[in-house]
């Protein structure tokens, strides 16, 4: 079960003039999630660490917060806080939010909400049910995304909860939620559980497996998305000390991949050379860490509001600010340009309905919201698959 591996990033320092970041909202904070749905078509849902979720609508940021749980909320860390939001399909009809947040006693949290009634769209603090807390025995690699598959599941993205080069938990072992990618089902719920499993996770009816395990071998998948043309996953797993790393499993793959760590850092066998590759997952993308070193899982472009891109993957390094496209002609070999350097360490990337890109960054009480638009005279000429 492994897949081709074809490309080689750009120096971080490469070309830095094929986008521009416009400024939609400023002197946030350190920002997470950006959500869009059809059903509010000038809406974003934009996440913040200290536990709030904000709504920019028709491009203005309003004052009232979408939801506020600063008050349970944990984000001293630099990992720690709300790292997570996700609206049901069927949102507003199916009146509720979910969000993964650290709790103040350092715990993770998967929680859902409901939401207000009344004109303002909004959602209560108070309305919280709580569907899967795991402890973090380190503030770093906690879970972090939360996202629906084009299956209607939730799917929850665990790292290994560290700390850094010793963690405690073992991202292989299928008894333990560390390191993996979790799918579970909250609308076919049974009576007296907090949530269902889906009968065709991979690890279901496995003597010791938690049968929430979708895919395991995990460091800290930070951000992971699907794609909306044909549902293949893409996830961005942070790495140890050399490797960056982005993934790729085409839809209809049999579930129960597995990424490889701790046994391998991108394709390299961690810690020595040698290692048995056997039956592990290869990443579509890897760079070392003179480019860069903590990758941010984006989004595939699929809108013809970026004609230049479409079907490219975007995503980005938090430490070098650079913003990529990754590129593919027979979606095995894939090849990474620079688009450009964002103005302050980029954390996320949403589209909103219109197809349109945004990107939010780091920053307590500096961050910003920026819109991505391609300068196209060069975009048109440089870029190439």
């Amino acid at each position: 079960m492994q897949i081709g591996l074809g490309m080689v990033v750009l120096a971080a320092g490469a070309r830095a003039d094929l986008v521009t970041f416009e400024p939609v909202a400023a002197n946030l904070d350190r920002l997470t999630t950006i959500v869009s749905t059809p059903f509010f078509p000038g809406d974003l849902f934009v996440a913040e660490q200290p536990g709030r979720v904000r709504l920019v609508e028709n491009g203005v940021l309003r004052a009232a917060p979408f939801l506020d749980i600063t008050d349970r909320t944990k984000s001293s860390g630099f990992e720690q806080g709300l790292t997570g939001f996700a609206l049901p399909p069927a949102f507003p009809a199916n009146p509720h939010v979910y969000v993964h947040y650290i709790r103040l006693d350092d715990a993770s949290r998967v929680a859902r909400f409901r939401l207000l009634p009344g004109p303002l769209l909004a959602a209560d603090p108070a309305s919280e049910t709580e569907l899967l807390t795991l402890s973090q025995p380190h503030p770093t690699h906690n879970c972090n995304e939360v996202r629906f598959g084009p299956d209607g599941y939730l799917y929850i993205g665990c790292g290994d909860g560290g700390p850094p080069f010793t963690p405690v938990h073992d991202p292989q072992s299928l008894a333990e939620l560390y390191g993996k990618v979790l799918r579970i089902d909250v609308n076919n719920v049974p009576v007296g559980q907090p949530y269902g499993i889906p009968a065709d996770n991979p690890f279901v009816g496995t003597v010791g497996a938690r049968p929430e395990i979708w895919a395991l071998g995990l460091r800290n998948p930070y951000r992971f998305s699907f794609d909306a043309l044909n549902g293949d996953f893409w996830l961005g797993d942070v790495g140890q000390s050399l490797y960056e790393e982005v993934d790729h499993v085409p839809s209809g793959t049999s579930s129960g991949v597995n990424f490889g760590w701790n046994r391998m850092e991108g394709t390299h066998c961690y810690p020595n050379p040698g290692c048995d590759t056997t039956g592990l997952w290869q990443p579509v993308i890897e760079y070392d860490h003179n480019a860069g070193c903590a990758v941010v899982g984006g989004l595939r472009m699929r809108h013809a509001f970026y004609a230049n891109l479409e079907g490219r993957y975007v995503y980005a390094d938090f430490c070098s600010n650079t913003v990529y496209a990754a590129g593919s002609s027979d979606e095995l070999a894939w090849t990474s340009t620079a688009l450009g350097q964002s103005p302050k360490p980029p954390t996320g990337f949403g589209a909103g309905t219109d197809g349109s890109l945004y990107m939010g960054t780091y920053g307590i009480g500096t961050a910003t919201l920026y819109r991505i638009a391609l300068v196209d005279a060069i975009f048109a000429d440089d870029f190439e698959p």
